[in-house]
């Protein structure tokens, strides 16, 4: 199994999101309503956001767009766009009135670092949109690594093999709070389809099953596989 960077894999596509596939298609679905619902209203012309490991997405919302990945081929056609990672972001402190970091961003980097950036380069009263893999996935049930504040984990996707931390929510939730991150909604989804992948391990199968998901919003902590939250950063240290 050869072992590939993130850069070497993500300079090598054109397009983050696999085609005819149920379990990316409904992820995909999942982000950008959560986005366009949470940004919306609060943006405006004048504002300024950062897209954080873009890919390449773009979404239909008011002000001035930056772009920033680990590599230029998905982000160069945009005017304002910058490589790095988001564990060092290039840019001043309180830039952005809105961050969105989206896809399996966080899961590649160092959560404590990404978050720190995350909140240094965001304005007071700003949000941030942050969506990340959970190690509290179905996927995990009965496995030692569940629910672990992190845990290293490997991915097909798109032809490559991935590597990825998946981390706990408390540990998240516990290192925005000492970033003075408040979270003010949160979804869990890929619920029993992650429960299902943990039997099969076919994602295009077990996709299917993510229109269910409000059916397991109850329990939806013990077992999603995935999380996309609002958070807002206070004027006043909170951590």
């Amino acid at each position: 199994m050869v072992n590939e960077s993130p850069e070497e894999i993500y300079s090598s596509l054109k397009n983050v999101w696999p085609e005819n596939n149920n379990w990316y298609d409904y992820t995909h679905r999942c982000i950008i309503d959560f986005v366009m619902e949470s940004l919306t209203k609060r943006l405006n012309k004048d504002s300024i956001y950062l897209n954080a490991g873009s890919g390449g997405s773009a979404y239909n919302l008011l002000g001035t767009c930056h772009h920033v990945d680990i590599v230029e081929n998905l982000i160069k056609k945009f005017p304002r766009h910058a490589v790095a990672s988001i564990e060092n972001l290039p840019y001043p402190d309180s830039s952005f009135d809105a961050l969105i970091c989206v896809g399996s961003v966080i899961n590649y980097c160092d959560v404590v670092k990404s978050i720190g950036e995350l909140s240094r380069v965001l304005k007071p009263e700003g949000v941030l949109i942050l969506k990340y893999e959970r190690s509290n996935t179905g996927e995990l049930w009965f496995n030692k690594d569940y629910g672990k504040g992190a845990s290293l984990q490997q991915y097909q996707y798109l032809g490559h093999t991935h590597t990825l931390w998946l981390y706990s929510e408390q540990i998240v939730d516990q290192l925005l709070k000492e970033n003075s991150l408040i979270t003010l909604k949160r979804k869990r989804f890929h619920c029993m389809s992650a429960l299902v992948n943990r039997i099969f391990n076919n994602e295009k199968l077990s996709g299917r099953f993510g229109c269910i998901d409000i059916l397991f919003q109850p329990i939806s902590y013990s077992i999603a596989h995935n999380i996309i939250l609002l958070s807002q950063k206070s004027t006043i240290n909170i951590g």
